[in-house]
């Protein structure tokens, strides 16, 4: 059995490291490996109801083993959940369930249990410890790794939130088996995402050809190849944590790690979260700045197109809906958690695999790029 693990590191005022830990079919060991990353005695596990029950009786058999007291809450499955009313669930169930300081919260699912199961244990008791057990191939190679966690309201999505990094970050691939093609997708376009800015993550030692290796392995990826997928998901959490080691709170490089997703978050706060998932508008949000930063005289034509191609040869070739307008999309940006001074940032890409943060878009390039895009 194939186990890698990836260590994150945080140089902030108080330093502190954590592990991701990759393999297959490694969640009945979960219990013991808490415990080697926790002093907690009491859990909180965290699901919804698609995933608790797949997953129920191995993790809870293993936490038996382990000698740990915990108790399940299962939550209602989709991002229009991810609100105050689901946030104020968990610390009623935590409070009830007299969870101490030194207990933990277990986040067992995708982006959006681990997000607002990470917001919980970050502002409970004014933080107790959380482990993130991702099921989904997005959470796997992003959402779980970086301490980013949030709930959405009516302005925008994770627009209040923290920064509050977990205890471990424990990836079982044999997860994503449950997954259906469409769900698989959403982790896609994030794993794209870094092959478009893996230069600028200054990960050393790394060959830079990440994009080359998403060109020759589409067939091993979709198909769960376990080996692909294994060093897929670490090289994707090693940029990460790397981006996050040099600027844990956004500071500055980490923005590069919303490439596309300033296009993306406005077109799922105008859907209102439903009928198009984040994996979807995300990739239509990268075809977005790659038509700004080909506008700008940033990029050529050529890297334009072999980006673009590699996108849809991933099957991620989503439209805007007609019926949403570029007046509510450009207020939607307008509200982005990342403008500053007034100014709506856009990470654009500048060369192949490398990017630059740029507040200098205008209105009539945002413009004509959407409409490129429906």
């Amino acid at each position: 059995m194939s186990i890698e693990t990836v260590n994150v590191e945080i140089s902030a005022n108080e330093p502190t490291s954590y592990p991701i830990i990759i393999g297959n079919n490694i969640l009945k060991d979960i219990g013991n490996t808490i415990k080697q990353s926790s002093k907690a005695k009491k859990l909180l596990i965290v699901s919804n109801k698609t995933i608790y029950p797949l997953f129920k009786e191995e993790i809870t058999s293993s936490l038996e083993q382990a000698g740990f007291k915990f108790e399940a809450l299962i939550l209602e499955d989709g991002e229009k959940y991810k609100n105050i009313d689901s946030l104020q669930i968990i610390w009623t169930k935590a409070l009830e369930y007299k969870l101490e300081r030194k207990d933990a919260i277990v986040a067992l699912g995708g982006g959006v249990v681990g997000d607002i199961s990470g917001f919980a244990a970050a502002s409970y008791l004014r933080g107790i410890d959380f482990i993130q057990v991702p099921t989904t191939l997005l959470a796997q190679v992003d959402s779980s790794v970086g301490g980013k966690v949030a709930i959405n309201n009516d302005f925008g999505k994770n627009l209040i939130g923290a920064f509050y990094q977990p205890k471990l970050v424990y990836a079982d691939i044999k997860t994503l088996k449950t997954l259906p093609e469409r769900e698989l997708k959403v982790g896609l376009a994030e794993i794209l995402k870094y092959g478009f800015i893996e230069k600028t993550c200054q990960l050393k030692g790394s060959q830079n050809n990440f994009i080359e290796f998403l060109q020759n392995n589409k067939d091993k990826i979709y198909s769960l190849n376990e080996d692909t997928v294994i060093n897929l998901v670490k090289h994707c959490c090693k940029l990460k944590a790397v981006v996050v080691n040099q600027d844990e709170k956004e500071a500055g490089l980490r923005v590069i790690l919303n490439f596309g997703h300033t296009i993306g978050h406005a077109i799922e706060k105008c859907s209102n979260y439903q009928g198009i998932n984040h994996g979807e508008a995300v990739a239509i949000g990268m075809k977005g700045v790659f038509s700004i930063a080909l506008q700008k005289g940033l990029i050529c034509e050529d890297y334009y197109n072999e980006s673009i191609n590699l996108i849809n040869e991933y099957k991620l070739n989503y439209k805007i809906p007609e019926s949403m307008s570029t007046k509510s999309l450009l207020e939607a940006m307008s509200l982005d958690k990342k403008i500053q001074s007034g100014n709506v940032r856009f990470v654009l890409s500048t060369n192949t695999a490398e990017v630059s943060i740029f507040n200098d878009v205008t209105d009539e390039q945002v413009t004509k790029s959407l409409a490129s895009l429906k």
